[in-house]
């Protein structure tokens, strides 16, 4: 039978050899090794048939390269899905992290052994969401691979012996959390050269810088407490975008600066700031909270230290099992001496008015005879009615205080509070028999 004969009795048959060997290739691709994960929501319970956007990234050992994939997939009913991997080049670690509805989560890193199949990894969603725009996906991607990178090193400008850090941040109040507890602040720039110098090390991208008139409206100063010896203003901030909500400032894309409001429509997507130490951190003394030391006030004979905790109710619940009491700020004088020890950051103070609305007292009895709000006290802005606001914060900005109530902003994010003392000639407290 020659060939043209064979072709007339197979006739049809041979779209079906065709499609034949597409499945065969399909087989062979679904033989490449995979990741098998299951999202889940906050609560342990899995996100079933949802839309995700799902980034892998793949970095080399040697820190020579790697690359990244971004997809959008389906979770399953039981809330997985299926990545396939590669395993050219040199050996390499991977990260996942999938974003859903603004809510982010990652894996830890992985490799992948050889002749392995596959790798089963757990996700799950963070509690808070990040406002992301869903029709924009490679915004979405970016600011994943933020979220993924791994962890950032301080790097020395040997101009001024200072110390910078890129991070991820969620926003400007996280990103002045996160510089201050690192005892650090958010980036100073003050002169040309070390703008270019900070342009140079990390990528000219937009990041948050400590900048602000938030204090002050019209009074730049910034977060380290140096002079504002150099500004760098966008052609449209021809007047530094002074208005009375543009309190924050950004270095946009390729290093021009700008004014912005948290939340408005250029901030939801900046995710990145920039830390500045002014003493190299190679090696740091413990905070006082770490070695559990209590340091006394000449000024006054009692012992203040400061606390982690998982709230406000945590915080006064730890200070009863230490004889203590939410710190009670009399004057100007212990106000600065605190912030002198402590460092800037948002802690609990023992402050409410609770018990006769617009009535503050503290919490040890003692009369309101010194006030530090801030000059604006709906800031950040608040759903809640006075009425609803009954504690008190300190904050990172010059140790402001701020009403606060259940679901605020601070509220939620607040976990450090500043015990306080009255008796101290308990030797127990300073380890003396």
């Amino acid at each position: 039978m020659n060939f043209q004969s064979f072709r007339q009795k197979l006739g049809v048959c041979a779209g079906v050899i065709v499609f034949f060997f597409s499945v065969v290739m399909t087989v062979q691709t679904d033989n490449r090794p995979q990741i098998r994960a299951r999202v889940l929501h906050a609560d342990g319970t899995p996100l079933v048939n949802a839309d995700i956007y799902v980034l892998l990234l793949d970095r080399d050992f040697d820190a020579s390269g790697g690359g990244s994939s971004g997809s959008t997939m389906q979770t399953d009913a039981e809330g997985y899905f299926v990545e396939p991997l590669s395993r050219d080049g040199e050996p390499q670690f991977y990260v996942l992290g999938v974003a859903y509805h603004g809510y982010i989560a990652k894996a830890p890193p992985f490799i992948l052994q050889k002749g392995q199949p596959q790798v089963h990894l757990l996700l799950t969603l963070d509690e808070n969401p990040i406002p992301l725009d869903r029709w924009r996906p490679n915004q979405v991607f970016r600011i994943l691979e933020g979220f993924l990178e791994p962890p950032p090193v301080w790097v020395v400008n040997p101009i001024n012996g200072h110390a910078y850090k890129k991070i991820y941040c969620p926003d400007i109040m996280e990103a002045m959390t996160l510089a201050a507890a690192e005892n650090a602040y958010l980036v100073s720039i003050n002169d040309e050269a070390e703008e270019t110098w900070i342009l140079g090390v990390f990528d000219p991208d937009s990041f948050w810088i400590g900048l602000s008139d938030f204090a002050k409206e019209g009074q730049w100063v910034w977060a380290s407490g140096e002079p504002v010896t150099y500004t760098n203003w966008g052609e449209d901030e021809e007047y530094g975008g002074n208005t009375a909500v543009n309190d924050y400032v950004i270095s946009d894309w390729g290093g021009k600066w700008q004014a912005v409001a948290p939340g408005n429509t250029h901030t939801p997507f900046l995710k990145e700031a920039i830390l500045e130490k002014a003493h190299t951190p190679v090696k740091q003394m413990r905070p006082l909270s770490e070695i559990g030391v209590w340091a006394v006030n000449p000024a006054n004979g009692r012992g203040y230290i400061k606390m982690p905790c998982k709230g406000l109710e945590d915080a006064r619940d730890i200070a009863a099992a230490e004889g203590a009491h939410l710190v009670a700020i009399n004057d100007k004088a212990e106000q600065e001496w605190l912030l002198g020890l402590f460092g800037n950051h948002l802690y609990w103070i023992g402050l409410s008015d609770a018990g006769k609305e617009g009535e503050w007292v503290w919490q040890n009895g003692e009369p309101l005879t010194y006030e530090n709000w801030g000059a604006k006290h709906n800031f950040p802005r608040s759903t809640l009615s006075p009425e609803e606001k009954d504690s008190a914060v300190m904050t990172f900005v010059n140790g402001q205080w701020h009403a606060v109530g259940p679901g605020d902003l601070f509220w939620r994010t607040t976990k450090w509070a500043i015990l306080e003392k009255t008796d101290m000639f308990d030797n127990s407290l300073t380890g003396k028999e």
